[in-house]
């Protein structure tokens, strides 16, 4: 086996990334409009017809490969659980770890409606867990039994107390619900244990992808569709961070990924007390994913003006308030938008920036002060203030004149920010070509050899 052949199967584009092995560079990159609402073998008919201009025909046919999905925008999730702070945090980083989307959270006690409400907005997976182990059962059982009762239709995962795991599943084997029984998300004070949850979310996710049209049938010409798109980036951030046993990474990093509806923030990183702060809230993983809804450059446009404020946007972009909000209904209408004018690049630029700036900040922990003899510094979410390496992806910033200063604004600057956990310093780079997601695809079966094209491939600035 010389090359691997990898593609993507998004929501607006199917992608496709042709690897030579024995080289250890990338030959070919291309992405054509995603076919997945309609047929997904036309989409990547023509991706591997795009990869045979560059390989041979018996080269093509022996050719590994490789997918990874988040068609159909990610899998829909709702998270149960019993406190915000605890279960629900562990429940959120669980979900995104796994490439899902967040549409609801409940705390404490929930309520048939509130049920209802997943029903409405086509919630495909519920994330139910809380409690450590030996700890609370009442609240537990009592929405097991709203969950099992309801008119869900849905798999439903239990990550919580497993002293009462059984009764969870009798309860749903009686209202007839799909049920899955994984570990305690946090089986203890400091302890976290996600994997079990996120392998069910993948693998429910990965049968719902092969499900869509078309897709079933184009398994039969890949060797595998891996995991979804999230979790491949996941995977290859975790490489280039850790490196592999033969070849060293380059140390602790986020990802910024800002695209039309959302904003994702990865980043990878122990978690740390900063300054002697005491932790508090739910343990934080070392690879963390969050996902803002509300920050993206054109459907989510709309929404990103509550951010900043129309008159301080107006100011940025140099621009009246008119014709402002006449340019941000535009991209809230017309998702696929390209900026055509000098003005319509300036406001992208913007718009990206300031979605860098405010993810980062939802993503990163921070410090409060407190007035106790025991306890001065409290610290709630991550430290990354020891992140060196800021990658960006995702067209607004693979596209902008100016990329190096949309991600400065990931740093924290001046008094002001002193609390929050960022880096204040860092180096910059550029997904240039959209390889993490294959790369996290490559480093399945060859993880050296993706750390090292990785390392190439991504560009400093």
């Amino acid at each position: 086996m010389d090359n691997a052949i990898l593609l993507d199967f998004g929501s607006t584009h199917t992608k496709v990334v042709v690897v030579s092995l024995k080289e250890e560079k990338i030959l070919h990159t291309n992405c054509f409009p995603s076919t997945v609402k309609t047929d997904a073998r036309v989409g990547l008919q023509k991706c591997l017809d795009s990869a045979k201009l560059v390989l041979k025909e018996d080269k093509f046919e022996e050719a590994i490969k490789l997918a990874s999905s988040s068609a159909a925008g990610g899998l829909r999730m709702a998270v149960i659980g019993l406190s915000q702070s605890l279960s629900i945090k562990a429940g959120r980083n669980t979900a995104f770890g796994a490439g899902g989307k967040i549409l609801f959270t409940l705390s404490g006690k929930i309520r048939p409606e509130e049920i209802k409400e997943f029903i409405d907005a086509k919630v495909e997976i519920v994330l139910f867990c809380g409690g450590y182990e030996n700890g609370n059962e009442t609240i537990l059982l009592h929405n097991a039994a709203v969950l099992a009762e309801s008119d869900l239709t849905i798999p439903i995962i239990y990550a919580g107390n497993s002293n009462i795991a059984t009764k969870v599943r009798g309860l749903m084997q009686i209202g007839r619900k799909q049920c899955f029984v994984a570990n305690n998300l946090i089986p203890d004070i400091g302890q976290l244990n996600t994997e079990m949850a996120e392998n069910i979310v993948r693998e429910v996710f990965l049968q719902r992808i092969v499900d869509m049209k078309g897709l079933d049938k184009v398994k039969e010409t890949l060797d595998s569709i891996l995991m979804p798109t999230p979790s491949a980036v996941l995977s290859a951030g975790e490489l280039l961070t850790r490196g592999t046993a033969c070849e060293s990474g380059i140390g602790e990093l986020m990802i910024i990924d800002i695209g039309g509806a959302t904003t994702d923030v990865h980043s990878f990183a122990e978690q740390s007390s900063y300054r002697g702060a005491r932790l508090s809230g739910a343990k934080e993983t070392y690879s963390k994913r969050t996902v803002e809804s509300d920050l993206g450059v054109r459907e989510s446009s709309g929404l990103m003006i509550n951010e900043i404020g129309p008159e301080k946007l107006s100011e940025s972009c140099g621009k009246d308030l008119t014709w402002v909000k006449d340019a941000i209904e535009h991209r809230v209408v017309f998702n696929d938008y390209l900026p055509d004018t000098e003005d319509e690049k300036h406001l992208d630029g913007v718009l990206a920036g300031i979605a860098a700036k405010a993810s980062a900040r939802r993503h990163a922990g921070r410090i409060e002060h407190v007035h106790s003899a025991n306890c001065k510094l409290l610290q709630v979410g991550k430290n990354i203030t020891t992140v060196k390496n800021i990658i960006g992806t995702g067209g607004p910033i693979i596209h902008n004149e100016d990329p190096k200063k949309i991600l400065s604004s990931v740093l924290k600057s001046g008094k002001e920010e002193e609390n929050f956990l960022l880096p204040r310093t860092s180096k910059f780079y550029l997904d240039e070509r959209y390889i993490l997601y294959s790369m996290g695809l490559l480093k399945e079966i060859f993880p050296d050899i993706a750390l090292r094209i990785l390392k190439k491939e991504l560009k400093e600035l």
